[in-house]
């Protein structure tokens, strides 16, 4: 017995399109919404990092941002221009550079956090997506 045939257009959408798709439409939203503040989605990635584990090294940061060194590097030079974050040298393991969120960086972070998470809201309402749901993925 054969199996039936499901046409191309009447199949669901595989999950790694879809979660590629939503992903790409919210980072471009939240973008759009940091670039008055004269930065972007992975500047914020940084500053939420550091906000929640204080002083990580920049292998820690490429982890928790999935960016690569060379551009982390450029993000973390960037907010060190801003005097948003500081780099200094590990007192344990000198070879180590830990990056911190300064007092300025700080602030900012929360005055970002209101614009980013009303966005996020937005964009959960918008496609139906339980949040709890996306934070296990």
């Amino acid at each position: 017995m054969a199996e039936r045939q499901i046409p191309d257009e009447d199949r669901p959408e595989s999950l790694a399109a879809s979660l590629t798709r939503a992903s790409r439409r919210l980072a471009a939203d939240i973008d759009t919404a940091l670039k008055p503040h004269g930065l972007a989605l992975d500047h914020w990635l940084v500053l939420e990092a550091l906000a929640r584990e204080r002083g990580l090294t920049m292998a820690d940061l490429i982890v928790r941002t999935a960016a690569n060194g060379a551009t982390l590097t450029r993000i973390v030079d960037r907010l060190v221009s801003t005097a948003a974050v500081y780099r200094e040298v590990d007192s344990v393991d000198r070879r180590k550079v830990r990056v911190y969120l300064s007092a300025r960086g700080r602030a900012l972070h929360r005055r970002l956090a209101t614009v980013v998470h009303e966005h996020e809201r937005i964009f959960l309402e918008g496609n139906h997506l339980p949040e709890a749901a996306l934070h296990r993925l």
